[in-house]
C-alpha cells in the first residue's frame, strides 16, 4: 500500500478514535488525543522516534503559547465571579440587549474582541461573563459559549491585525485597508450564522452551570461598579490593541518598546489579573487566604492545569500532523487546481480539517495559489482581496479536536465532550459555507 494511503487511512481512523474515545467511551479528552496521535502514527507509517518528538515540541509549543495565558484567564475570571463583577458585566449586557438577546450581545462582543485579541485569550477572558448571563436567563450554556467563540471565531479568521488573515493578506500582496474592510463586512454574516445555530444548539443540548452549587445570590451583597467590573476585560484588550497598533505603525521608541512589552498577551492578561485582585480585595477586604495555597486563586489554579494538558495535547496531534507526510500528499493533491475561489477554499477546508491550525490552513491555501493568481482571476487589486476571503472561508472548517481552540472552549464552558462534537464541527461548517457564498457574491460583483 502506497505511503499516501496509509496517511488518509491514518487521518481517518485518528480522527474516529477521538471520537470514538471521547463521545462514546467518556474516556478524558488527555488521554484520548494521546491515543489519536498513537493511531495516526502507528497507521501512516511514521517512525515512533519521529512521532514522539513531534508530540512533545506540539505539546511544549502549545502550552508554551497559551498555558500562561490560560492559567492567568482562569484566575482573572474567578476573581471576577466571587467579587461580583461577573454578575455586574452580566446585568450591563443585559440591560443593553435585554434577556432575549443575551447570546447576540456575547455573539457581537466576540465579533469586536477577537480582532485584536487571540480567540483563546479572548474566550478565557469572556466565559466568566457567559456563565453568569446563563445563570441569569437561564440561557442554555450550550448557547452561550457557541455563541461567544462563534462570534470570536469569525473575525479571528477574516479581520486583520490577527496573525492568520494578516499573512495571508501579506503573502497574496493584497491592500490591508481593504482586507480589514471585506474581512469585517464578512465577518458580520458569519457571525451571525453562528449565534443563530447556537440558539438551536442550545435548545438540543440544555444545561446551565453549575459550579456555585445552586447557592442563592444575595441581591443586598456589595458588588462592584460596571467600570470596576470591566476594566480587567478592556484593560488587557486596549493593551493588546495598542502593541499591535504599534506594530503596524513600526519604528523605535521608548513608548513603542513599553507597549510592545505590557501588550503581549501574557503581560496585558496579568495587569488585568492584578486589577481583578484590587477589585476582590475591595469588595471581600476580609479574605486573608485569596492568594494562599488553600484559597481561592489555588483551586482556580487547578481547573487551569487540567485545561492546559488538554489544549497542550490537542497541539500535540497538530504536531504529530504536521510531522507527517500528510502536509506534502496534501500539497501534491491540490497544487493543479484551477476552479476560482474553490480552489484557495477547499485547500483551506483540507488542511484546517486535517491540521487543526486556521493559521496554518490560510497561509498553506495563500501560498499554493500564489503562483495561479492570474490563471485564477485573481490578479487585480480587488481579485487578491477575494482571494484572501476565500482562503479564509475554507480554514474556518473542520474546527474540531485537533484545534486547541476547541478544547478551550469546551473545558472553560464545562460542556461535555460528546456535545461539542455534536454542535461546534457543524456550525464550523456553517459558517464557512456562510462565508463562502458571501465571498462568491463579492467575486461577481468587483470580479466580473
Amino acid at each position: 500500500m502506497s505511503s499516501t494511503a496509509l496517511v488518509i487511512i491514518g487521518l481517518v481512523l485518528a480522527v474516529l478514535v477521538l471520537v470514538l474515545f471521547t463521545v462514546k467511551l467518556k474516556i478524558h479528552p488527555f488521554f484520548a488525543l494521546i491515543a489519536t496521535s498513537a493511531t495516526f502514527a502507528i497507521v501512516s507509517g511514521m517512525n515512533m522516534e519521529d512521532m514522539l518528538s513531534a508530540f512533545t515540541s506540539g505539546m511544549g509549543g502549545t502550552i508554551a503559547d497559551i498555558g500562561l495565558v490560560i492559567a492567568l484567564g482562569t484566575v482573572t475570571g474567578t476573581l471576577l465571579e466571587k467579587s461580583g463583577a461577573a454578575e455586574t458585566m452580566a446585568k450591563t449586557i443585559l440591560k443593553i440587549t435585554g434577556k432575549k438577546h443575551a447570546a447576540l450581545g456575547l455573539a457581537i462582543t466576540g465579533y469586536f474582541v477577537s480582532i485584536p485579541v487571540f480567540c483563546d485569550s479572548a474566550f478565557v477572558l469572556l466565559s466568566p461573563i457567559a456563565r453568569r448571563l446563563s445563570k441569569d436567563t437561564k440561557i442554555s450554556m450550550t448557547t452561550m459559549a457557541i455563541s461567544l467563540a462563534m462570534g470570536l471565531h469569525a473575525t479571528h479568521m477574516f479581520v486583520p491585525p490577527t496573525p492568520g488573515p494578516l499573512a495571508v493578506a501579506g503573502i497574496l500582496n493584497a491592500d490591508l485597508g481593504m482586507v480589514i474592510l471585506f474581512g469585517a463586512l464578512v465577518s458580520i454574516p458569519v457571525m451571525l450564522a453562528g449565534y443563530f445555530a447556537s440558539l438551536a444548539a442550545g435548545k438540543r443540548y440544555y444545561y446551565i452551570p453549575q459550579d456555585d452549587e445552586e447557592e442563592t445570590p444575595d441581591e443586598n451583597a456589595k458588588q462592584p461598579g460596571a467600570l470596576a467590573a470591566f476594566l480587567p476585560i478592556l484593560v488587557p484588550i486596549l493593551l493588546m490593541l495598542l502593541k499591535t497598533i504599534g506594530d503596524m505603525i513600526g519604528g523605535e521608541g521608548i513608548i513603542l518598546s513599553i507597549l510592545d512589552v505590557i501588550g503581549t498577551p501574557a503581560v496585558a492578561l496579568l495587569v488585568g489579573l492584578l486589577i481583578a485582585a484590587y477589585t476582590y480585595h475591595t469588595i471581600h477586604p476580609e479574605d486573608k487566604l485569596a492568594w494562599s495555597f488553600d484559597g481561592l486563586v489555588a483551586d482556580s489554579l487547578k481547573t487551569a492545569g487540567q485545561i492546559v494538558l488538554i489544549v497542550g495535547a490537542g497541539g500535540a496531534f497538530g504536531g504529530v500532523l504536521k510531522a507527517s507526510a500528510m502536509q506534502s500528499v496534501l500539497t501534491n493533491a491540490f497544487s493543479g487546481l484551477t476552479i476560482g475561489i474553490l480552489a484557495p477554499f477547499l485547500i483551506g477546508f483540507i488542511f484546517r480539517t486535517c491540521v487543526g491550525s486556521a493559521t496554518i490552513a490560510m497561509v498553506t491555501a495563500a501560498t499554493m495559489i500564489t503562483p495561479l493568481i492570474d490563471v485564477l482571476g485573481f490578479s487585480s487589486p480587488m481579485g487578491r482581496v477575494i482571494a484572501m476571503l476565500a482562503c479564509a472561508a475554507g480554514g474556518m472548517m473542520v474546527f474540531h479536536g485537533n484545534d486547541d481552540f476547541f478544547w478551550v472552549t469546551t473545558t472553560t464552558s464545562k460542556m461535555d465532550t460528546s456535545v461539542a462534537y455534536k454542535t461546534i464541527p457543524i456550525i464550523s461548517v456553517l459558517q464557512s459555507l456562510t462565508a463562502l457564498v458571501v465571498v462568491f457574491v463579492l467575486s461577481l460583483i468587483f470580479l466580473h
